[in-house]
């Protein structure tokens, strides 16, 4: 909850956010005071509005300085002002610049004081010996131009150029008090509270009267030129005051023709006021105090002075904002991580969903495939071994050596005056139809005249006729019909009496030149 404390002489206003009731109590009323402190819930956010006469402002003129120098030149300004003659002070850089008579850079330092009250003074220890969470504390003055450059700114539509222009704002502050505030290139310059004869009949002539004054009074000052016009713009919510204005300012010269009328606005609260609170009990008593409280609930606004309290509470709200912030970023953390975990856990689970169903199907197709598989292999198999059958009978019927008998013959036929065939049988090497076999030949080399020449000559021939055939790998001449060394033949020729013929045995290796 927030409660604005509106300061004045009398006494201490209060106004609760989402309320209409105000609660006043004079500074005399001690006791209720401090009970209605009592009262007040430790989440309450407190902002103050001082409204009083001992509000000293003035400008005065600084050496410029850079940008890193100015804080500490303002903390040395600042200190000058003792706390036993002053509650509250405030220094500030306004950014208005000139070059001095010796021609030094110099720049415009708003100062503002708050003279020692003992009301206020009480009051700001009690809030801080209660530990009441003040936020904010505001000028009335400051509190108007801030009104002023965002409400009516932006109600008569002005350009940031025409808000440089020197204007003159009379707001209403109850029946018969009025705040004079005079402001020059977005700076205040003049705060002036002016209260009307109680007495008087015609309040909207003593209204422009005050104002003629004010004028007068800017004038001497110097701060403009004298042929820069000065903007009027009046603040009030009673439709008669305001109706009446334009016409007794031009009674007192202060707008002279009807071509100076953009130079003069009498404006309600209730039209400046976007979200009324206050000053929705009755709309003809909206005065400035009611439009400043809802225009302080209704924005963000920085306060105006501060003292270490004040200080210190911002710091601990500030530090409260910075771990709340954590907390949400570390919570949104939290959020994003769990929502991306979460998907990519759906996305794991469907791509593992859609693996497992393409296993299945990879599996089915493995199963589909080996029993085709399987059907081709025993096909396979079964014409491999009819055919492997066709060729043991084709093997035994039609040959049943493994090679060429024909050609083999004609061999024997060529050398049949010769050679005369004894012996000849053959075996399979290895397995029973492998494509090796053996072939052992016993023969008779004929005729013998008792001379070896001739009969060695006839076998070595058909030996080599032999080596010509196909399959043929190996001829080996086993027995010789007569020994090559003469001594041998000597000897035969010595135990013998007559020999025709001369027995010889081959050994044929063959590879059979067709697989069966």
């Amino acid at each position: 909850m927030k409660i604005i404390f509106y300061i004045t002489h009398e006494g201490l206003n209060c106004y609760k956010e989402h309320d209409i009731v105000v609660d006043f109590f004079l500074w005399e009323e001690v006791e209720e005071i401090d009970a209605y402190l009592t009262s007040l819930s430790e989440n309450t956010l407190i902002s103050i509005v001082i409204d009083v006469i001992e509000e000293d402002i003035y400008f005065e003129w600084a050496p410029r300085l850079l940008p890193w120098e100015k804080q500490s030149f303002l903390e040395r300004r600042k200190s000058r002002f003792s706390n036993e003659e002053f509650s509250l002070s405030e220094v500030q850089w306004t950014n208005y610049q000139r070059e001095g008579q010796a021609g030094r850079k110099e720049e415009l330092l708003l100062i503002s004081l708050l003279a020692n009250d003992e009301h206020f003074v009480n009051f700001l220890t009690k809030l801080e010996e209660a530990q009441i969470l003040v936020t904010s504390i505001y000028s009335k003055p400051f509190l108007l131009v801030e009104y002023f450059k965002k409400r009516v700114k932006s109600y008569l539509k002005l350009s940031k150029k025409e808000l440089l222009h020197p204007f003159l704002v009379v707001s209403r502050e109850s029946e018969y008090a009025f705040r004079q505030i005079f402001f020059y290139e977005g700076q205040l310059r003049i705060s002036r509270l002016v209260e009307l004869d109680h007495e008087s009949r015609d309040m909207t002539t003593s209204l422009a009267h005050e104002t003629k004054l004010a004028i007068a009074y800017v004038r001497s000052q110097d701060f403009i030129s004298p042929d820069i016009k000065i903007g009027l713009v009046f603040l009030d919510s009673d439709p008669e005051l305001l109706l009446g204005l334009l016409k007794r300012c031009k009674q007192e010269g202060i707008v002279s023709s009807v071509d100076d009328e953009h130079f003069f606005k009498a404006l309600s609260f209730n039209d400046l006021t976007q979200k009324k609170q206050y000053c929705s009990v009755n709309k003809n008593r909206c005065f400035s105090r009611q439009a400043m409280v809802d225009f302080i609930f209704a924005s963000q606004l920085k306060g105006f002075y501060s003292n270490p309290y004040i200080k210190k509470i911002k710091g601990f709200i500030l530090g409260r904002q910075v771990f709340i912030g954590l907390n949400i970023l570390l919570l949104l953390g939290g959020i994003y991580y769990i929502v991306v975990s979460s998907v990519n856990a759906l996305v794991s689970w469907e791509k593992q969903a859609i693996y497992e169903q393409k296993i299945i199907e990879h599996n089915t197709e493995v199963v589909r495939l080996k029993k085709v598989v399987n059907l081709q292999d025993n096909a396979q198999h079964i014409k491999a071994s009819v055919e492997f059958s066709e060729a043991i009978l084709k093997l035994k019927l039609s040959r049943v050596v493994a090679f060429d008998i024909e050609q083999w013959s004609e061999v024997f036929n060529q050398h049949s005056q010769h050679i005369q065939l004894s012996d000849m049988y053959w075996k399979t090497l290895k397995r029973f139809d492998s494509r090796e076999s053996e072939i052992t030949i016993t023969a008779w080399v004929f005729p013998f005249y008792e001379t070896y020449k001739d009969p060695v000559k006839w076998v070595d021939d058909f030996v080599e006729d032999f080596k010509k055939l196909p399959g043929v790998k190996s001829v080996e001449l086993q027995q010789e019909p007569l020994n090559r060394n003469l001594t041998q033949t000597l000897i035969i020729d010595a135990t013998q009496k007559t020999v025709d013929a001369l027995p010889f045995t081959v050994k044929i290796g063959v590879k059979d030149v067709e697989f069966k």
